[in-house]
């Protein structure tokens, strides 16, 4: 005969290693081997109630034992040594090492576990509408038992104790055996499923496990700031790290107390989308925010030098603007801050110290990329230039996941992920020709069902192709950013869709730039290919 239908069907080892639930787990193995399968048994199961006054009140139930036929059972166990004062109105459990634990009044509980589940089934399309048999009892584990009543409310039978427990089933069956009511049938016992046992699943849209990743980060990203403090009156420092350690944040906050300090302060960058971003970030703080070129044409301009025709080589920049440093000494500054300096050629940095106020007492700040696989060994360059190098090695603006994505491609000083965990990359095969529209359904996934909102979305991609074709597929969603990836070098988003495509491949700038721009989620869509070269490192 196989045993009762038990809730849960197997107890969890954390309930079973609990030395609290032991007595407990004694009687739930008892009654799965005792009863047989027309018995069901719910075990450590909370019910809700209301007090007369409509006061919310809750209670927890150790065992509901129910059968169509009998009526339903409401069991509260107790182990140890029970003893009652009633002066105190007090129960108390003796452990095997005399220790005195207060307790809840155990009949109490079963009493009102037994009334409130009643009125709970009541309310379930499934109860019969009949007069059952309801009834309540106590275990006590490991005592003797008592040789009479306890009270007018706590006859003998009410209890099961420890001589008795080898038979428990007997008590149970006695406990459900007097009076003149109707059986529940199996209609009544799924009422109590369906207050006991019903299964649901709340779904969680990504976009909230997102946001909080993304509020984790955003309380990380301020930590760094110490080293600021720390070098404030430094007047050449260089800050090297890999992506996601913080050298843009550094560099704004840098530049920002620079300014507010009354010191006439740059913020310089290669890249022209870079600098619109850190413009945006530094509005009404006073610092000028240029592009390398845009730098280089308005010195000259003011300075009314003659700017040759076509794109400015990184010579011809360094010369403007050092001729426009020396004809017009009042376009210098007290502090220069580089962004993503290793994009900066040597001739230019000879060209930032010419645009200074003063050698010995302005300000030259760097902040470069470490990707010594990518750019080089970008530190012994500066290191000719006497400024004083400082390590960032915290990554605080990626998840681990995806710091371990990009970490494939990152060869320097070693990054410690400091983010959450984060959500699972996302890497789906697709084939050339498809590859945006896969990139169109992920969009519509992540802003419909999973919530996420369409303004911290960035499709990147390596082709101005790409960009047309994505930009048509994607017009309908006004929100999301379509990028080229170099093109967003230096910025972030927190979700980045790659569109991986064969103009990325080989080129390991790009694959780096493009799996660390993501904050919280990234998503790889491409030929198989692709996706086993940037996940090369998986393997």
């Amino acid at each position: 005969m196989s045993g009762a239908q038990m809730w849960p069907a197997i107890l969890p080892r954390q309930v079973r290693d609990n030395p609290l639930r032991e007595a407990e787990v004694k009687v739930y193995d008892l009654l799965a081997e005792q009863l047989g399968p027309e018995w069901t048994v719910f075990y450590s199961r909370p019910w809700l109630g209301l007090t007369p006054a409509g006061v919310e009140k809750d209670g927890e139930a150790d065992f509901v034992v129910v059968h169509a036929v009998r009526g339903y059972l409401t069991i509260e166990v107790k182990g140890g040594a029970i003893a009652f004062d009633p002066a105190a109105d007090q129960w108390t459990s003796t452990d095997r090492y005399g220790i005195k634990h207060n307790i809840k009044n155990p009949v109490r509980q079963a009493v009102s576990a037994q009334h409130e589940l009643l009125k709970a089934v009541k309310n379930s399309p499934s109860w019969p509408n009949r007069f059952i048999r309801a009834r309540h009892g106590v275990v006590f584990t490991d005592s003797l038992p008592p040789a009479e009543a306890l009270g007018p409310d706590m006859p003998r039978e009410m209890f099961c104790c420890r001589p008795e427990l080898k038979t428990i089933s007997d008590w149970v069956r006695h406990r459900l055996s007097t009076g003149d009511e109707q059986p529940m049938g199996e209609a009544g016992v799924q009422a109590f499923r369906d207050v006991l046992a019903r299964p649901f699943e709340l779904s969680v849209p990504m976009g909230h496990y997102l946001d909080d990743d993304d509020q984790a980060i955003a309380e990380l990203t301020p930590q760094q700031y110490h080293i600021l403090t720390a070098v404030q009156d430094a007047p050449r420092m260089a800050a090297g790290g890999g992506a996601g350690t913080g050298k843009t944040i550094l560099a704004i906050e840098d530049a920002a107390r620079k300014a507010a300090a009354g010191h006439r302060t740059a913020l310089v960058c290669l890249s022209p989308p870079l600098a619109q971003h850190l413009t945006q970030r530094l509005l009404n703080t006073g610092v000028y925010v240029w592009d390398l070129d845009r730098l280089c044409r308005s010195l000259a301009s003011e300075a009314g030098i003659l700017i040759p025709t076509g794109p400015l080589d990184p010579d011809q920049i360094a010369t403007l603007i050092c001729r426009s440093a020396e004809k017009r000494p009042d376009l210098r500054y007290d502090a220069i801050v580089v962004d993503e300096g290793q994009d900066i050629r040597s001739t230019c940095w000879v060209a930032f110290e010419d645009l200074l106020n003063s050698r010995e007492k302005s300000c030259l700040h760097v902040f470069f990329d470490t990707n010594q696989s990518v750019y080089g060994d970008v530190s012994g360059e500066l290191a000719s230039f006497q400024i004083a190098p400082i390590r960032l090695t915290r990554n605080l603006r990626n998840t681990r996941t995806i710091h371990d994505a990009a970490s494939k491609f990152y060869e320097g000083t070693e990054l410690l992920a400091d983010g959450p965990a984060g959500t699972t990359v996302e890497w789906i095969e697709t084939t050339a020709r498809n590859v945006d529209l896969k990139v169109l359904e992920v969009v519509r996934r992540l802003t419909g069902d999973d919530e996420v909102n369409p303004e911290n979305i960035v499709v990147l991609c390596a082709s101005d192709v790409m960009i047309d074709t994505l930009a048509k597929k994607l017009a309908a969603f006004d929100d999301i950013s379509i990028e080229k990836v170099r093109d967003f070098k230096g910025l972030e988003k927190p979700v980045v869709i790659l569109a991986a495509t064969r103009d990325l491949s080989d080129i390991n700038e790009l694959a780096y730039v493009a799996l660390s721009r993501p904050r919280v989620h990234l998503v790889v869509a491409g030929e198989p290919e692709m996706l086993s070269w940037l996940r090369q490192a998986e393997a």
